[in-house]
């Protein structure tokens, strides 16, 4: 069941569909009956007039040139005329009729009766001739039909008007023909039946076509997100520990960037599984050593023939626990490298500086003289202060740990071209450029190096390198000789 507030895409697109479509075929629609209705007004209109001439040409002159003693009346066939008033008399009373007839008579208007003597429509058409007098009131009626009244359908005077009867409003034109006044009539129903009809007749194939167009568009639509319910279900049903890419039946190019960055976000789920399984078996396998070794040196301790014995078992043991944190630190530096985590402007350079400051003494203590070179320039990043303390001081300690004693460490921070370029530069043996690569990767050490440290130094530098956006490159020292690591990080944009 869909959640409130949330629309079914399908549901969106049909019922946007349905009112596009109805708002334009409508607007069709009313367009075609406006322009029948009026094209059928003009048509009767013409029928009037021309049924007036007609009756001017074999009626009017030869009645006009008579002696009437009374009008005389066109007739209908009896049963035509009774048909007639008694249709009339149940659509006025809303008498009881069959549905499909009061379904007809919504839809067309009321179904006018045809047979053999004649058609019940001619009950719905009308004329009167009138004899010339000075005095409208005193012109005499000479003929008519027998739908007409015997007064006057309209005032003697030529032209089309509407006027209202007895048995509903008819459209009324006068013709003065000599010493005759001729008017033809027809009721005005007749007229809207035309009307009603012309319009189902435009707008039920519309209607039936928008029903149709409705139904395949579904099909449709259903058919094009089919897709989308794959990928539900497939997600739905996928196992915590399943981290394989989903495939689709069919991939329509609008889905396939979601089904990629679906893939890519499970590639990067499984690259933080294993990266967390590697870490924590590489932490045991680290861990175990130094604190088999603690072990070691406080038996050795307990069991100490004398003071001198115990004082050397005690200092192996401080210094193994020295190990211990700092490689527990290390980890600890490396597992918050590669989360993410809350950013703010930094500076670079000072952070650079404080880390330098940190580290002097040490450095000044093992014959490793720290140079500094800093730009005028702050370095402003977007990352996390700790982060690039561990940076920096990482890159400073490996230096330390591998330059002989009596070399300087340099350190040179500059800006160039929206970048900031670190470089931390010793006199050491350096890195063979087969392994430059690997030196990067977890507690990895170079096999018989003389460093004792925890082989996380430069991966905890990369993580941190890589979350900025930078990159990291090792290089050769001066003259070839020593080792050279430089960072490029993108500064933070001034706007």
């Amino acid at each position: 069941m869909a959640q409130p507030g949330r629309v079914s895409i399908r549901l969106l697109l049909l019922a946007g569909s349905a009112v596009i479509l109805l708002g334009v075929l409508g607007s069709t629609v009313w367009l075609a009956v406006a322009a029948g209705r009026d094209e059928a007004d003009e048509l009767f209109d013409a029928r009037l007039a021309t049924s007036a001439r007609v009756l001017d040409s074999l009626m009017a002159r030869q009645i006009e040139h008579a002696t009437l003693n009374a009008p005389l009346v066109m007739d209908l066939p009896a049963p035509i005329r009774a048909g007639a008033r008694a249709h009339d008399r149940a659509l006025d009373a809303g008498a009881t009729m069959p549905f499909s007839w009061r379904l007809q008579d919504w839809l067309f208007g009321h179904h006018d009766v045809e047979s053999s003597l004649g058609h019940e429509y001619e009950t719905h058409i009308a004329y009167q001739i009138w004899s010339e007098a000075a005095d409208e009131a005193a012109a005499t009626l000479l003929a008519r039909s027998s739908s007409a009244p015997a007064a006057p359908f309209a005032p003697l005077r030529k032209g089309f008007s509407d006027h209202t009867l007895e048995d509903g409003i008819w459209r009324v034109f006068v013709l003065h023909s000599g010493d005759v006044w001729i008017q033809v009539a027809e009721r005005a129903d007749a007229r809207e039946e035309l009307s009603a009809k012309l319009g189902w007749a435009t707008g039920a194939p519309l209607l039936i076509g928008l029903l149709v167009v409705l139904l395949l568009t579904g099909l449709l639509i259903g058919y094009g997100l089919a897709p989308l319910s794959e990928l539900a279900e497939r997600i739905s049903a996928r196992r915590p520990q399943d981290d394989e890419p989903l495939s689709l039946t069919r991939v329509p190019s609008e889905i396939e960037p979601v089904l990629s960055a679906l893939n890519g976000l499970f590639g990067r789920v499984r690259s933080t599984l294993e990266r967390e399984r590697r870490f924590i078996d590489s932490a045991a396998h680290e861990l175990r050593t130094p604190l088999a070794a603690l072990k070691i040196h406080a038996q050795n301790a307990r069991r100490a023939e004398d003071a001198a014995q115990r004082d050397a078992s005690l200092d192996h043991l401080l210094a193994g626990v020295s190990r211990s944190v700092h490689l527990a630190e290390q980890m600890l530096a490396h597992s918050r490298a590669g989360r993410q985590t809350d950013c703010v402007p930094v500076s670079l350079r000072d952070v650079t500086r404080d880390a330098v400051a940190q580290r002097r003494p040490g450095c000044d203590a093992s014959g490793h003289p720290l140079e500094l070179e800093l730009c005028d320039a702050p370095c402003m990043l977007l990352a996390d202060a700790n982060g690039l303390s561990s940076m920096v001081g990482n890159l400073i300690d490996n230096a330390q740990r591998y330059a002989p004693s009596g070399s300087a460490i340099q350190v040179v921070l500059h800006a160039r071209d929206g970048q900031a370029v670190l470089s931390v530069s010793d006199a050491g043996p350096g890195i063979p450029a087969e392994l430059r690569e690997r030196v990067f990767e977890p507690y990895y050490r170079i096999p018989g190096s003389a460093g004792s440290g925890s082989g996380l130094g430069l991966a905890i530098v990369r993580e941190v390198v890589e979350r900025l956006g930078g990159q990291i490159a090792l290089l050769d020292g001066a003259g070839g000789h020593g080792m050279r690591v430089e960072l490029t990080i993108p500064l933070l944009s001034e706007r």
